[in-house]
């Protein structure tokens, strides 16, 4: 059947052997073959056989070697992902993979992927970093950072490269390693001169790392934090962004450092902003002392409310201000918008929000879909707090609109949950809106399968053919997270 001319046949084949396992190693040649079959089908799934099939190393080193020299990426990535799957089991073949130029760039890649669990590869790692070839230095400094406290050994030549080698780029990655191998702070006089180099992004790096390496320091810790207090200021955007990633990597002092990633909201490039909320984020509570005036600011209240929905029930205390913000809008195109953010950040607050509640019933009845719908999300979301609601959304199951109907069927199953009927129905509704012509609309079904759990194997399959084949990334994404939601 592996010679079979259907596509399907042969990937189904290989899936097949692989399933047997180890009793199907007489066809462990043949699918090394396949590998390189000309549909991409196929070639993942002979990948996936050999891994469980678990050939002999002589036999699958070759082929190894075949992938990672060959240069196809449809081939290189599905084989990557295999090995990387196979964790501290794969690392003996890819320290025999490193003595190889063609395929040191890839398998620094799997290793860094593998992370801890790879320090048996350190000293072969360290030799590739002799190499001529930049890229490859540079995937393997990135491989000794990812591989942690087990590269410790590295750092000497690390430092050297961070301080001599003539490409910023990999001067750049050898910092980062520093930052994250350097416990004893063996690096720290290069990285006080880094910051005062003229290289602006080289400045922020060293800054993160010595702060990062030197963390009971308070002296140095200071010095670094008012120099990536600086870097927001930067006219480069890839600076800007790599201050608003370093204040999310180590703790600092919250009231230097809160005030200036507020202003980071206001930045025009996007990674930035989500940085700066996620460094907000992870200081608690107190992130959000400020958060009522920034909800009345119309260029700040998007930030606010993704503030608030990504500290979820932290954020109770902005309930208040989310309920008044909430009575004041108006039919306007941004109004909309914003409604429907902030109904879905009281979502993730979820029962203790339960004093918005008329405001969601007022949100249910809008003409709005996406207001009416999250609405629904929403008052879901406060479980028996939302008794009150019901009412309401028993009038919302008659809407016109599919994702309205949905939405309502399930949050009226997650506020009496003793009623089978209703997840059935919902479980139909959300299967026929992830058939809607808008990308919206069949992420929110994907979303709220997840939220009723395991509804069966029809459910389950169609939320695999969504993952796989929707043309929408955030589709795609939202049926991931479905599927890991119905597995737990």
């Amino acid at each position: 059947a592996l010679d079979d001319e259907r596509v399907k046949v042969r990937a189904y084949a290989a899936y097949a052997l692989g399933r047997i396992g180890k009793p199907a190693m007489s066809a462990a040649d043949r699918l090394i073959e396949i590998v390189f079959d000309e549909e991409v089908l196929v070639r993942r799934a002979a990948l996936r056989a050999l891994q469980l099939i678990d050939p002999p190393q002589e036999k699958t080193l070759p082929l190894v070697l075949k992938i990672l020299e060959q240069g196809d990426a449809s081939v290189i990535l599905p084989a990557l992902h295999s090995l990387a799957e196979q964790g501290k089991d794969a690392v003996p073949r890819l320290r025999n993979a490193l003595k190889y130029e063609k395929a040191q760039y890839w398998a620094c890649l799997v290793l860094a992927e593998i992370g801890p669990d790879a320090a048996e590869a350190v000293p072969e790692i360290q030799e590739v970093l002799k190499t001529a070839d930049p890229h490859v230095r540079l995937e393997a400094l990135v491989a000794l950072g990812k591989i942690g406290a087990g590269a410790k050994a590295a750092v000497p030549a690390i430092a050297a490269i961070a301080e001599h080698d003539e490409f910023k780029d990999v001067r750049y990655a050898a910092i980062y390693a520093l930052g994250e191998l350097d416990t004893d702070g063996e690096s720290r006089e290069l990285l006080l001169k880094g910051m005062k180099s003229e290289d602006e992004f080289g400045r922020t790096i060293c800054a993160w790392a010595l702060a990062k390496t030197n963390p009971t320091n308070k002296e140095l810790v200071a010095e670094a934090v008012e120099l990536l207090v600086d870097s927001f200021k930067s006219e480069d955007v890839h600076v800007r962004q790599a201050a608003a990633r370093a204040m999310v990597e180590f703790d600092v002092d919250r009231e230097i450092v809160a005030p200036l990633l507020v202003k980071a909201l206001e930045d025009k490039d996007a990674t930035v902003v989500a940085n700066a909320i996620a460094a907000l984020a992870s200081f608690g509570p107190k992130a959000l002392q400020h958060v009522d005036d920034a909800l009345t600011n119309k260029g700040l209240r998007h930030y606010a409310v993704r503030l608030i929905a990504k500290l979820g029930r932290e954020a109770d205390t902005t309930v208040p201000a989310l309920i008044a913000v909430l009575g004041e809008q108006t039919d306007s195109p941004e109004d909309l918008e914003f409604t429907r953010e902030a109904q879905f950040a009281l979502s993730a607050i979820g029962p203790a929000a339960k004093d918005a509640i008329p405001v969601l019933v007022k949100g249910l009845a809008s003409t709005d879909e996406g207001v009416a719908a999250s609405a629904a999300y929403a008052l879901g979301k406060m479980g028996d707090a939302a008794r009150a609601a019901v009412p309401a959304l028993q009038r919302a199951e008659g809407s016109d609109s599919v994702i309205i109907r949905a939405a309502s069927v399930v949050a009226l199953w997650q506020i009496q949950p003793g009623n089978p009927a209703r997840r059935i129905k919902a479980t139909s509704l959300l299967l026929k809106a992830l058939e809607d012509e808008r990308e919206l609309v069949r992420a929110g079904a994907a979303t709220m399968l997840g939220e009723l759990g395991n509804v069966g194997e029809r459910a389950t399959a169609k939320l695999q053919e969504v993952r796989d084949n929707d043309a929408a990334e955030i589709v795609r994404q939202a049926a991931g997270e479905a599927l890991k939601k119905m597995a737990s």
